[in-house]
């Protein structure tokens, strides 16, 4: 069976690849990952030559550069992340020298980025492919994007079935999406695996009987993939179900973030995850690589996601990285990836303290609220991660704290401290109190606990005359 399904793949792509007799494949994949097959057997199938590795040359891509230069290597598999860098490195030879004419992208999601475009812009007669396949059942869908590189987008789908095989996209019920619609990936046909060594409850779930063959124990395979059918026929892939997340009741797809982010002209790579600070305060993080020379700030990454996407599917968190750490077969190690950290973040403007009492309030309340160490005047509470639900958190704390009704509005009209200072001096009955009641309230958070206590224990005789200052407590 395993031999079976290994020559359907080995017989598919004899079929669909066109490639100059005894064509030279170095062996990117370790032996420890599935796509080592391909590039062995494909090889030798084809009688062509396999190009060795070590593994500096397999990890460095300045040196992988030059062994598929220096030994005229014709075909790679590489992951679509590793791509990226590979075609930097061969950007810094003539790309019209070079021998590659086939380079098949696999195991993460295909992102175009300007170095891959420029290099297949300048090698003419090096062509780009598009795999699709989880290690249950190898490659299932292919794409061979077009000559013309600018009519490439920005994430290529992942194409059609190879032969023999059957994808389905299903919704809950196990009914098939219409065109459009997006829906679980499932497989079918003979390249399924037999199922997980020693794990028949894992088997059991992933591995079923499939309703739409008429064979007799015809399995597909359940992926845990979203996709959905383009109008011309290929799938689109719209990442891992469960990657979807809820944010304040609203379910996300985080790759749908990602496809947007991506298309950013500065964006060179992304990646959109959750992060928890406390029991059920979730929030989004968009990790970024920046295209060399390109550094956009928080609000103009913010604004670009807000022109195509709702509020609620703006990332609360950016953080910008040199690169996107991955794991030894070259995937997006997501476990690597550093947690947001407590502090303030780069935004457009300078860091200017609260100077008022009323601003030193509004600032301890944004503090609590949104888990930022130091905030200034000038900083928008959207962009420090703010969002609807938190609004409604500062603006019930300043309206108990200083006892008069302080519209949600208020924090949207005007997001920064200073400007939710000035709006809440207009809309106070008395202006100047609130100054007042500010200095206060700060007063009193600077007691100790023992002199604290001492002004909320008032006898009642008192309490009236006091009534400001236990409500300031």
């Amino acid at each position: 069976m395993i031999q079976h399904s290994l020559l359907n793949l080995l017989d598919w792509m004899c079929r669909t690849t066109q490639l100059p007799e005894g064509a030279r494949t170095v062996q990117f994949a370790s032996l420890s990952f599935d796509v080592s097959f391909q590039d062995m057997f494909s090889t030798w199938f084809s009688g062509g030559t396999l190009v060795l590795l070590t593994e500096d040359e397999r990890r460095d891509i300045v040196a992988l550069s030059g062994v598929l230069n220096s030994n005229d290597v014709n075909r790679i598999f590489i992951p679509a992340v590793a791509l990226q860098q590979l075609a930097e490195g061969l950007c810094a030879h003539d790309p019209q020298t070079s021998q590659l004419r086939r380079i098949i992208a696999g195991s993460e999601q295909l992102h175009v980025t300007q170095p891959i475009a420029k290099f297949f812009s300048q090698s003419k007669e090096c062509s780009l492919h598009n795999e699709y396949g989880p290690s249950e059942t190898h490659v299932v869908t292919a794409l061979s994007l077009p000559a013309s590189v600018t009519s490439w987008p920005s994430r290529p789908p992942i194409g059609r079935p190879i032969s023999n095989t059957q994808i389905y996209l299903l919704e809950e019920s196990l009914q098939p999406a219409p065109i459009g619609v997006p829906g679980e990936l499932y497989i079918g046909g003979v390249g399924l695996a037999r199922g997980y060594l020693g794990r028949p409850d894992l088997t059991a779930e992933k591995f079923l009987p499939d309703p739409f063959s008429r064979q007799p124990g015809a399995r597909f395979y359940r992926t845990g993939d979203l996709a959905r059918y383009q109008p011309d026929g290929n799938i689109e892939f719209l990442g891992r179900k469960d990657h979807q997340v809820k944010i304040r009741g609203f379910r996300i797809e985080l790759g749908e973030i990602e496809t947007v982010l991506g298309q950013h002209p500065a964006v060179q790579e992304t990646i959109v995850l959750t992060w928890q600070r406390t029991a059920g305060d979730r929030h989004l993080v968009a990790y970024v690589v920046f295209q060399p020379g390109s550094a956009p700030s928080i609000s103009e990454m913010r604004n670009f996601l807000l022109e195509q996407l709702p509020d609620y599917m703006v990332p609360s968190s950016f953080i910008f990285l040199d690169s996107l750490p991955l794991t030894a077969n070259g995937k997006v190690n997501r476990q690597a990836l550093p947690l947001p950290d407590q502090s303030r973040p780069e935004l457009d403007q300078a860091f200017v303290a609260p100077q008022t009492p009323l601003e030193q309030v509004i600032a301890g309340v944004w503090r609590e609220v949104l888990g930022t160490e130091q905030i200034g005047v000038d900083d928008n509470f959207f962009e420090l991660g703010g969002h609807s639900l938190l609004a409604t958190q500062v603006v019930g704390r300043l309206s108990e704290a200083f006892e008069f009704e302080l519209p949600l509005r208020a924090i949207f009209e005007s997001p920064t401290i200073a400007g939710l200072a000035a709006s809440m001096v207009q809309l106070e009955p008395a202006p100047g109190s609130l100054e007042a009641v500010a200095q206060l309230l700060l007063e009193f958070a600077e007691l100790s606990e023992e002199d604290a206590q001492s002004l909320l224990d008032v006898d009642d005789s008192h309490q009236a005359e006091d009534q400001t200052e236990i409500s300031v407590g």
